[in-house]
């Protein structure tokens, strides 16, 4: 019994270990055990975010420590997915709802929205994807 048990207990770790968050993902266990180092209470807080069901809580609407930069982008791109048409028109006229909405979920609200008109062409090029669209706005930006 002892011996499955610290299979299970050495199976869990090892399959979070390359996470980004540490050892035990991100979850609400991650967060208790936070301030605590060691093998024990890396299994104690991956335990916690794998039988609780918080760890897929935290990744689907990016809290509990589950929020990076990586899932920004991923909902920026859905977002231009799912609001393409009006986002090209608010763009193309240099304001606009869901250019705000677009550019307060990047967290770029203060930007001069002149260059993204400007660069329109690029921007919503022929046959480009939502995710060269995001990154062609990040480029505008950054100009």
């Amino acid at each position: 019994m002892k011996k499955m048990m610290a299979t299970v207990a050495a199976l869990m770790v090892s399959g979070s270990v390359f996470a980004a968050h540490g050892p035990a993902g991100c979850g609400l266990g991650s967060i208790l055990f936070k301030e605590k180092e060691g093998l024990v209470f890396n299994v104690l807080a991956a335990t916690f975010n794998g039988t609780s069901g918080n760890q897929t809580f935290g990744m689907s609407t990016g809290t509990l420590g589950c929020e990076d930069a990586k899932s920004a982008s991923v909902a920026a791109v859905s977002f231009i997915e799912n609001n393409r048409v009006a986002l090209s028109n608010d763009i193309s006229k240099g304001h606009g709802k869901t250019l705000d909405a677009y550019l307060s979920m990047t967290g770029t609200k203060s930007v001069d929205k002149s260059k993204l008109q400007a660069n329109f062409g690029k921007i919503f090029a022929k046959g480009n994807s939502a995710q060269e669209i995001h990154t062609a706005i990040q480029n505008a930006i950054a100009l």
